[in-house]
């Protein structure tokens, strides 16, 4: 198989090959006493490693590479950085390297100490075209490594988030109200139209919105016209009352509507970017949600009572769209599974967004509190890993479960995964 920088790290950090008997290149007895630090910046790839070679004991750096060659062809003799290297580690030892100063760096050729069957396990793991690489083996992890790495996916997942929200704060100048109404109608996208949505958030005219904020229609006529979903065919007489309304606050207030593809193919229609509009428009002038509501709300069921409708139009009592009337009339309003999953990505991210940008533990604890308390959420990436007996007691550990799918599994990343290194370790 074709052996990578990347596995010899693992291995290396991992101390999974044969320590007994070790020789440099050169015939040496060698001793690993420590490994080190893995250097995950420019450098050599461990810092601050001990070694025994022969009867002598050095402190520095090592460096890894599949062949040793590498070394010259990445031009590690002209760099300073690399003086300090005690040992070279290669999987294939096709040359002597020598140092600036003309002494030949200690080379262990890594591929001689290291089992066979490790290598298949991975080999294995990198080319089936199973649902995630490990799924074979999924089960075989102790509780407790798993409920370990689940923690720490649920916190790096948060931690990834609140990079889009500081993008967000970066071009609002700080406001940190507009910021979470941009947020909000993110949110709102769910994972279809979240990037109209955002687009959305971004361009609503936030001082006007504030003017109006107790006028229900003209709020309205404000988001569904910068949404550009009116239609300017063959309208009914309410649309034609929303058409109006935008065409004179565009006229005085210079608005621009977004230009892009609304998505509704295969879409349930209680999630249509039309009925999701109007509600996001009556969340707004309801005042049910703002910027000191988030930061106060205190338990879940408060948070639910947050998107609680009151104010939304009759109009979408009978419509999902601007297409016509349904047949039957329905309730317009959010349902309770929509709620937690808004509770997860807009409350939770955003507390722990404003959290973290300040330094108030108290947000980021809330955060992390609500998560524990929500129910699992409900999508075929959780059901897939229950059939692998992996089930999970709450939203904190389903949304572990998809940072671990999309950015573990779906990529390989393997060996940067704690079940993954467990699984190899296991042999």
């Amino acid at each position: 198989m074709m052996v990578t920088e990347n596995l010899m790290q693992f291995i290396w950090k991992l101390r999974l090959f044969n320590t007994i008997a070790l020789e440099s290149t050169e015939g040496v007895p060698l001793s690993v006493v420590n490994v080190g630090q893995h250097n995950l910046n420019a450098g050599p790839d461990f810092k601050m490693a001990r070694i025994i070679l022969g009867n002598e004991e050095w402190a520095g750096h090592i460096e890894m590479h599949v062949r040793a060659s590498d070394w010259n062809r990445h031009h590690h003799q002209y760099d300073v950085s690399y003086n300090n290297v005690v040992l070279h580690v290669v999987w294939i030892n096709d040359q002597v390297i020598y140092r600036k100063d003309g002494t030949v760096i200690p080379t262990l050729e890594l591929s001689a100490y290291v089992d066979q069957d490790l290598l298949m396990k991975y080999a294995n793991m990198m080319t089936r075209a199973y649902w995630i690489p490990c799924q074979a083996q999924l089960d075989s992890v102790d509780t407790f490594k798993r409920s370990m790495w689940l923690d720490a996916l649920s916190y790096e997942r948060l931690e990834m988030k609140i990079l889009d929200v500081f993008s967000i704060l970066a071009k609002a100048d700080n406001d940190w109200e507009r910021v979470f109404w941009v947020w909000m109608c993110r949110g709102m996208g769910l994972s279809v139209n979240v990037d109209m949505f955002q687009e959305l958030g971004e361009k609503l005219p936030f001082q006007v919105l504030q003017k109006y904020r107790f006028d229900p229609f003209k709020i309205e006529a404000l988001f569904f016209g910068i949404s550009g979903l009116l239609p300017r065919d063959h309208p009914d007489e309410y649309t034609r009352q929303l058409i109006d309304e935008f065409d004179y606050q565009k006229a005085i207030h210079d608005l621009v509507v977004i230009n892009g593809n609304w998505k509704k193919l295969r879409m349930r229609p209680y999630n249509f970017p039309e009925l999701r509009v109007a509600q996001l428009a009556a969340l707004f002038s309801g005042k049910s949600l703002s910027l000191s509501k988030i930061l106060d709300v205190e338990g879940i069921e408060e948070a639910r009572s947050l998107f609680e409708l009151n104010t939304l139009n009759d109009y979408w009592r009978d419509h999902f769209s601007f297409t016509g009337p349904t047949r039957t009339k329905h309730a317009g309003k959010i349902g309770k599974g929509t709620i937690d999953v808004l509770i997860i990505n807009v409350i939770v991210t955003f507390l722990f967004a404003y959290g973290k940008y300040y330094g108030i533990e108290k947000y980021m604890d809330k955060a992390i509190r609500f998560l524990e308390l929500l129910p699992v959420e409900r999508n075929v990436i959780i059901e897939k890993f229950k059939e692998y007996g992996w089930p999970v007691q709450n939203a904190s550990q389903s949304q572990s479960l998809l940072q671990l799918k999309k950015w573990y599994c779906d990529k390989k990343q393997c060996l940067n995964c704690r079940i993954g290194a467990v699984i190899l370790r296991n042999g």
